[in-house]
């Protein structure tokens, strides 16, 4: 091989090593700062303009009005039984750290503080807290609030969620 491929590839090499280190001191940042305390929306005081979500189908959803209380559903994970359920009536968190209303605790993918659910004049909504891995709403990542109806499938980390409201 000419010396001038070998070169290239050392620095090719050197770059990737580099970027591979930025990466991992990211990560490290991201996770050891400290917990944020979630933005508290109730239903009665509109949510601010900035955090509506985008005018659709699933937006205009009204609550079903089955009598039952809205439950989160565990239907995979690591660190919760699957079947367990949570009541998510007014405004919870969900995340690794032990001040969230659902502790996934083992989870290695999910943030501190990862989402929030919340009750809105018309639905619920999730809303993903800058985690690292993203929150996921049937399979798409979410970016922003993005209203949860019954059926709907929730992805925080590794855990999966099914919506029941």
């Amino acid at each position: 091989m000419p010396v001038s491929l070998l070169n290239l590839f050392k620095y090719l090499l050197i770059v990737l090593v580099w970027l591979f280190f930025l990466r991992v001191l990211r990560a490290i940042w991201v996770e050891s700062r400290p917990e944020r305390s979630p933005i508290m929306v109730s239903a009665s005081t509109p949510a601010p303009a900035a955090s509506q979500p985008k005018s659709s189908e699933r937006a205009r959803a009204k609550v079903k009005s089955s009598g039952s209380a809205p439950l989160l559903r565990v239907a995979s994970g690591t660190s919760l039984e699957s079947g367990a359920e949570f009541n998510i009536a007014g405004v919870i968190t969900v995340g690794r750290g032990q001040g969230c209303n659902i502790a996934i605790p083992k989870d290695t993918f999910a943030s501190s503080v990862h989402a929030r659910v919340y009750e809105h004049s018309n639905g619920y909504y999730v809303e993903d807290l800058d985690s690292t891995n993203g929150t996921f709403v049937n399979g798409k990542k979410i970016s922003g609030p993005q209203v949860i109806v019954s059926g709907d499938r929730l992805q925080i980390g590794q855990t999966v969620f099914e919506v029941n409201v």
